[in-house]
């Protein structure tokens, strides 16, 4: 279904968190992203948080794959959509696991929970941290983030401009830099 280049160039573009220029992270070309990869607690969930979402999801009801996919990125109002590549390998590991079973509805696999899975959400309650950014986008204000992304996207466009324009003029140069710098600060008090 997608060449090589165009998963792992997707992939980068999902991990620039909460901001993805159409409708989040993650939903193809158009979007910009990827200014860093994130890894370890910069994950949007971290490791086996999203095992334990889609878990759950199988225990309202049986999906396929894609619906998986489709739903995640529903719950999160468009700002978080995994990967394929990281909710196929989850769901093989949920079977190797025996967590989940698999049925065919046509050329599709679905998936059900097993009494292995349940009995696995029952022992393993969600953790704080998880809770507490589950919390975030329940309460999160959609049309603020949306305008943000429209601003983020202006300035981003705006950063490149001037990039290429100071790489040949050491006055902007330097401008630039500090401007950068001063932005970086900036953001940086504000998530402290």
């Amino acid at each position: 279904m997608f060449n090589r280049n165009e998963n792992r160039m997707n992939g980068h573009m999902r991990r620039f968190e909460g901001f993805g220029m159409n409708g989040g992270p993650g939903r193809g070309p158009g979007q910009f992203g990827g200014f860093r990869q994130m890894n370890g607690k910069d994950r949007f969930f971290k490791k086996g948080n999203l095992q334990y979402v889609i878990l759950q999801m199988l225990q309202e009801e049986p999906r396929h794959g894609y619906q998986i996919i489709k739903d995640l990125e529903g719950r999160f109002n468009g700002f978080y959509a995994p990967s394929p590549g990281s909710v196929y390998p989850i769901l093989q590991m949920l079977e190797d696991r025996d967590f989940v079973s698999i049925h065919k509805e046509g050329n599709k696999k679905v998936y059900s929970i097993t009494d292995e899975g349940t009995q696995f959400l029952e022992e393993n309650p969600e953790n704080e941290d998880f809770k507490k950014r589950m919390e975030q986008f329940k309460n999160a204000d959609f049309e603020g983030m949306k305008a943000a992304r429209k601003q983020l996207h202006e300035v981003f466009k705006l950063f490149m401009e001037a990039s290429q324009q100071a790489m040949n003029d050491n006055e902007k140069k330097e401008k630039f830099d500090a401007i950068i710098k001063e932005t970086k600060e900036k953001l940086e008090q504000l998530t402290k």
